[in-house]
């Protein structure tokens, strides 16, 4: 039988850019119990309200993963999700100061993911159930690159998830913005049962695409200084590390699901909405069986 895990003990304060005003916000990681799942902890708030992290809390968003239960909101969930995923744990408390969750050196993942390498993990004696992909999968998104849907959009064109069932989780993902020629197509892999399988992907930064800049200024404030800039003309290797952090965010949004998951996927072009539609299709389409 493999056991549920969580951390084995609370970690210290991690601070980063909020995104959402200026300054700093904060969390740290908490231990939970077997079956509590994820949940964020709103102790700046009255009560410390609990946010679960599960599909009936997700509210879809174009550039980030948004979390709320009974009014209470969290927002920018991905990364830690993700080195959550990494790192192997099932449950745990994450007790932030704010709304969302702070940006780490440049939207990393990987400050995380050394805090929760550094608490190290216990098992809980509980069985631990996962979703395996049940039946091949492919999702397409209908919406064109302009925004505008389409019946029948081209693949060249088209955002979209493949899936085939697996014993275990991989994710390959392909960056290319096929309406800007001069963005170099980039192309990267993480498979869950390799050696220290995470490590090329948690060093890799968030992203903005220049065309992007003036939509999100309002939004990112000085924070857009620290990302990583995508101009017409980049080198491939800027690509290849848009490429990892987009599988970044695609772990961490699959961790909505509430489990670990099991499968062998390919994303081409997809985003945070995507991800969120696909956790709604897996789900209402019965594509995931537990196991």
């Amino acid at each position: 039988m493999t056991e549920q895990t969580t951390v084995a003990s609370s970690s210290g304060w991690i601070a980063g850019s909020a995104l959402d005003r200026p300054g700093e916000c904060r969390l740290r990681f908490h231990p939970a119990g077997a079956d509590e799942g994820i949940r964020f902890v709103r102790s700046d708030l009255p009560g410390a309200p609990e946010v679960l992290c599960g599909p009936e809390q997700l509210r879809s968003m174009p550039r980030w993963t948004l979390l709320e239960q009974a009014g209470v909101a969290v927002h920018h969930t991905e990364h830690v999700l993700a080195a959550l995923a990494f790192c192997g744990v099932d449950n745990a408390r994450i007790e932030l100061d704010s709304e969302g969750v702070p940006m780490t050196d440049s939207g990393r993942c990987a400050t995380f993911h050394a805090a929760l390498s550094r608490l190290g993990t216990r098992a809980l004696g509980a069985p631990r159930r996962v979703y395996a992909l049940a039946k091949p999968l492919f999702f397409l998104d209908r919406q064109r690159t302009t925004g505008e849907e389409s019946a029948h959009p081209e693949l060249r064109d088209g955002r979209y998830v493949l899936g085939v069932p697996a014993d275990h989780f991989s994710v390959s993902y392909v960056f290319h913005w096929s309406h800007l020629e001069g963005l170099p197509i980039g192309v990267a892999e993480y498979d869950e049962a390799a050696p220290d399988a995470a490590r090329h992907v948690l060093d890799a930064r968030s992203y903005l695409v220049e065309t992007e800049t003036e939509k999100v200024r309002d939004l990112l404030g000085p924070v857009r200084e620290t990302v990583l800039m995508l101009y017409p003309r980049c080198p491939m290797e800027l690509g290849l590390e848009a490429a990892r952090h987009k599988i970044v965010d695609f772990v961490g949004d699959l961790r909505i699901l509430g489990r670990p998951v099991r499968g062998r996927f390919i994303a081409f072009r997809t985003g945070h909405r995507i991800h969120h539609e696909l956790v709604g299709h897996l789900l209402r389409d019965k594509m995931l069986q537990l196991v």
